[in-house]
């Protein structure tokens, strides 16, 4: 008999201890054996982007510190030359890292290039222009 798989004291608790018929048993039992876990989807990962430079640091949402260890790190490898880049509101933290790093940690021992462009973001009516910079630090010692 069926019934005696599903614990007793459950049907008890709802006074149902042999009142479900088998077939009602039975379903339920195969709907929970049967079922497997639901798998949610996820958005597959982002591609890595091989055409960036190991010179190069895309600036994002990050706190400004984090920014400006991952420069001092690079630097600390003996590389002379790093270039930021930013676009959209990220360029306020990009400029904050650059100076941070400029004046705490180089103390004015860094040369800075910049460059400002504008990409366009988008397609159709979508499409928008977003501000974009690159600043260019390079080590004078």
């Amino acid at each position: 008999m069926l019934g005696s798989r599903v614990s007793d004291s459950y049907l008890g608790l709802f006074g149902l201890r042999g009142a479900l018929p088998d077939i009602v048993l039975a379903l339920s039992e195969v709907n929970c054996l049967s079922e497997e876990p639901r798998k949610t989807e996820r958005a597959p990962a982002p591609v890595r982007r091989s055409d960036i430079p190991p010179d190069t640091i895309l600036i994002g949402k990050k706190p400004i510190m984090a920014y400006a260890t991952a420069v001092m790190m690079h630097y600390n490898t003996g590389a002379k030359k790093l270039t930021l880049k930013a676009r959209g509101r990220a360029i306020s933290t990009a400029v904050d890292v650059a100076e941070v790093v400029n004046n705490r940690f180089f103390q004015g021992g860094l040369s800075k290039h910049v460059n400002l462009g504008t990409e366009i973001v988008g397609e159709g009516q979508d499409a928008r222009n977003v501000s974009t910079i690159e600043i260019i630090l390079e080590r004078l010692k």
